[in-house]
Parts: structure tokens; sequence; C-alpha cells
């Protein structure tokens, strides 16, 4: 069966189960070598990317609550197809959060796409405020497990 919704965006190099940076700007950019070590970016991509999302960062918090971040390029110029990765932090780190916790959970979208870009935001977003299917993510302690929770829980219906 193949992958649906947030799954099919992301590929078990993208999945992070100990995510060691100490600022969110270390976070972004280790979830961003996880694009490059699965071949979905260079390194030149990498950085444009990361400039990106550290200009979208500025704008706002993508620190959305409940431990949670979603920092995103929604229009990025260096990819062609939606990316997403999920990277889990046991401490936590200052995404400077609407509800001023610390985030454990961080999902980087990467979308030339903005439509596919507010369909992916919009379901992450939905299952990241139900606090048992996060702290079922936050157990998860591979990449392939990772990926195995997100498309087995977090698949759409069929329509």
């Amino acid at each position: 069966m193949p992958a649906t919704g947030i799954a099919q965006h992301c590929n078990e190099k993208h999945c992070l189960p100990k995510l060691k940076g100490e600022t969110k700007e270390e976070v972004i950019s280790e979830l961003i070598d996880g694009f490059v070590k699965s071949g979905a970016l260079d390194e030149d991509q990498a950085a444009e990317l990361f400039g990106e999302v550290l200009a979208r960062e500025e704008e706002g918090t993508t620190g959305i609550g409940k431990g949670v971040a979603m920092p995103h390029a929604r229009t990025s110029n260096v990819v062609d197809e939606t990316l997403i990765a999920v990277g889990l932090h046991e401490e936590g780190v200052d995404f400077e959060a609407t509800d001023g916790a610390p985030v454990h959970v961080v999902f980087l979208i990467a979308s030339s796409d903005p439509d596919e870009y507010l369909r992916v935001a919009g379901r992450i977003a939905r299952v990241a405020r139900d606090d048992i299917e996060m702290r079922a993510l936050q157990r998860q302690t591979t990449a392939r497990k990772i990926r195995s929770f997100l498309e087995e829980s977090w698949a759409e219906p069929a329509r």
C-alpha cells in the first residue's frame, strides 16, 4: 500500500529520533541535513533552504504549542516536491513557542506548492493537537519506527 498523507512526503532518512541541537537553528540544520543524506537536496540547495526557513522564523514563531514546532518554507525555490523531516528532541528546544513550552517534536516542511503546503501543514497541526498521538510519536526510538508511525497512524482516510 503506498504511503498517504504526511508519510508520502517523509523518507525514513528524514526522521531523526534524537535531535542534538541546542538551538532552533541547530535543529533546523540537522533536519535539513536529513534531506541531503537522502539525496533529496545537495549542499547548495540545503544552504538556500536553511536561509528560507530562517527568514520565515524571523516573521514569527513556528512553535505552535504543546511541544511542537513546524518550521517551513512554503514556496521554496529549491524543492520540486514537498519534503517533510521529523525530529524528536528529548530535552526540548526553545522555539519561542506560542505557549512558551520547549519543543520536543519538530516537523520541517519544504514545499514549492503553497496549496500542498497548506494541506500538509493543516494535517500536521490537526494531529499535533492530539496529546495521545504526540506522546506516542515521542516514544518512537528509531527512524524506521517514526516513519512507520507516520504511515500507520497519520494516514489520511481514503476520499
